[in-house]
């Protein structure tokens, strides 16, 4: 029986902390699913969320944080059309609805559409023992992944997924990754799955020494010299950043070859000097990647059955996730977070 009320992370205001509370349980109407959540990580976004970087109105609150969410179908709307059936395991990711029908929609780039709602802000996330699901946007998840592994792959594995897969990433290539914390340590191991050679770049000997875990072949340390010395192993191919801060631009500017691809992926709102010339003269790529779409993270979830792609994951209970958050702010974690709704 689903119970009328739920457990909740809930953001009551823009800067606080979270805090749990006892609310209703959504009920699915037509085209909708209702989920019981096995697992849920703790993501960047959702600290930034939680800290107010994002300046969401007033009225947007209170908020249920969370779009790294895996759990067992329990309740399909009525009249709603699917080939799912209750029990089945799904995926509630970050893009949690599009409009369907802009160009961005109908040619494969659904993350870049202006009308999407993302979960987590413009509904309901997964920090709670139940959340909805759009049908139209569900994805299930393979057997062969665990939920608790698999809950980080819905954003951050998925983030370096899609961003990768639009570079010249192939064997013989080289990949810079800046910023080796959950998802540059994702984007090591699935550089590294196609044959591709890799340099991790971070301040942190910590996450240096994750890096090589994961298979990085060069770590250097951030720094003013660390462009020079990424040059100097042959240079980069691909540029992955996932570090927020503006100040590693001179660094992937250095260490890039000629006709490289670069990706913007941490939330970075400060410009940085990029120079006409310097793009015209070698022939670079700047572009910005956001998660995924739908078959990205299909695509993504089949590859990941196939090619495990193992990470530190700290598990916690619901009640622990605004302590999380905190950690992942002074950059004590080295892995991921995940709740375990078992706990």
């Amino acid at each position: 029986m689903i119970p009328k009320t739920m457990k909740a992370a809930l953001a009551e205001s823009a800067a606080s902390p979270l805090v749990i509370r006892e609310v209703a349980t959504p009920a699915p109407t037509r085209g909708q699913l209702l989920v019981r959540l096995e697992s849920c990580g703790v993501c960047h976004s959702d600290l930034h969320l939680r800290n107010g970087d994002e300046y969401l109105p007033d009225e947007m609150y209170p908020l249920i944080l969370g779009h790294e969410g895996i759990g067992r179908i329990v309740a399909i709307g009525e009249g709603t059309e699917t080939k799912l059936s209750i029990g089945d395991r799904v995926g509630l990711p970050w893009l949690y609805d599009t409009c369907l029908d802009c160009s961005p929609c109908l040619t494969g780039a659904e993350t870049f559409c202006q009308h999407q709602h993302a979960r987590g802000i413009h509904r309901p996330g997964a920090f709670a023992e139940y959340a909805l699901l759009e049908q139209r946007f569900a994805c299930t998840i393979p057997d062969e992944i665990n939920p608790l592994q698999g809950a980080p792959l819905l954003c951050a594995g998925l983030t370096a997924w899609s961003a990768l897969r639009k570079t010249q990433l192939r064997p013989g290539k080289t990949v810079m990754v800046v910023g080796c914390g959950g998802l540059g340590q994702y984007a090591i191991m699935i550089a590294k799955a196609h044959g591709a050679s890799v340099v991790a770049v971070d301040r942190d000997p910590a996450k240096l020494e994750e890096a090589r875990r994961r298979g990085a072949d060069h770590l250097i340390e951030a720094g003013p010299e660390a462009g020079l010395k990424v040059k100097a192993l042959g240079g980069a191919d691909i540029a992955v950043n996932f570090a927020p801060t503006p100040a590693v631009w001179s660094t992937i500017e250095q260490a890039v070859n000629p006709m490289s691809d670069i990706i913007a992926i941490a939330l970075v709102h400060d410009p940085v000097p990029l120079s006409m010339m310097w793009l015209i003269d070698g022939g670079h790529c700047v572009f910005g990647s956001s998660v995924g779409t739908r078959q990205d993270l299909r695509d993504f979830l089949a590859f990941a059955a196939r090619h495990p792609l193992s990470i530190d994951i700290e598990t916690i209970a619901l009640e622990g996730v605004d302590d999380a958050l905190d950690r992942l702010r002074a950059g004590t974690i080295a892995g991921r977070v995940c709740i375990d709704f078992s706990l």
